[in-house]
């Protein structure tokens, strides 16, 4: 069995840390994931799109 999935709250705090530490790592280190799964939700590449749709609606409607 993997790791838990990512949750949208992660997401939000993933690049609210990306944008302070700008490291994928730093930020994996600080949450307890690895950094390529970092990667792939800074990028929002090989998410699936509910995750990039979801993730797109916390936005705009600024992270509530």
């Amino acid at each position: 069995m993997g790791a838990p999935r990512v949750t949208p709250q992660e997401i939000v705090e993933m690049h609210r840390l990306y944008s302070e530490l700008g490291n994928y790592a730093a930020v994996g280190r600080k949450m307890g994931r690895s950094g390529s799964t970092v990667a792939r939700y800074i990028k929002m590449k090989g998410t699936p799109n509910i995750v990039k749709h979801t993730f797109s609606e916390i936005v705009r409607r600024g992270g509530k």
